[in-house]
């Protein structure tokens, strides 16, 4: 039902498509928000980024989900805070501000789908925001490591680079090549050029929920 919705509003020539590549900004802090945006396909990430350049993961959109950030600024009539990146070739489905506020009036299935997409992203932003404040940065670089292995990858492969992982969990690059050394010590993992492999999914998984 959820896409049939965005469907119908681009049939209608109320919404448009659009195609981006990988590794594209979509929205930087402080840009205007001028549409409310689904992914159609493809994934895209949204992050933090300190008055460093350190770069910190909220969450990640995926097809068929909406941007809780550009719904909050739409309902708020303010500026983003954070940026989203293109990780994979995305379809976007773009709604003018305009038109957002007619449907969400007018259309109780328009407005079912929009709060509740806001609703399950908020949730899943607030469990994160959890994650990161209680607990220790080898448990949550644990955690990536599986999550990666178990939706991305064959013969629970990461193919991650140091500095994106440092982003996924919010910490510092340095700091994530010496946990991944002392996993690899201690027989967790197993690392190769541009690859980790998890050597003992149940000792990892045992780590994560000790």
């Amino acid at each position: 039902m959820k896409q049939n919705i965005i469907h119908e509003l681009v049939l209608a020539n109320y919404a448009v498509t659009q195609k981006i590549e990988p590794n594209q900004t979509l929205f930087s802090l402080g840009d205007a928000c001028d549409h409310y945006v689904v992914v159609n396909t493809g994934t895209v990430r949204v992050e933090l980024l300190s008055t460093s350049g350190q770069q910190l993961l909220l969450y990640r959109i995926q097809e068929g989900q909406s941007c809780v950030m550009t719904t909050s600024c739409l309902l708020g009539e303010s500026t983003y805070f954070a940026q989203a990146i293109s990780e994979t070739p995305v379809e976007l489905v773009l709604i003018p501000q305009a038109v957002f506020k007619i449907k969400l009036m007018e259309s109780p299935s328009f407005q079912e789908f929009v709060f509740n997409g806001f609703s399950e992203r908020l949730s899943a932003m607030l469990v994160r925001t959890a994650d990161l404040a209680t607990l220790s940065v080898d448990k949550r670089l644990a955690a990536a490591l599986l999550a990666h292995s178990n939706s991305e990858s064959e013969e629970n492969l990461i193919c991650l680079t140091h500095e994106q992982l440092a982003i996924e969990i919010g910490s510092a690059r340095e700091v994530v090549s010496r946990r991944l050394a002392n996993f690899e010590k201690n027989n967790f993992i197993e690392r190769k050029r541009g690859q980790i492999r998890i050597t003992d999914l149940d000792k990892m998984n045992q780590f994560v929920s000790c």
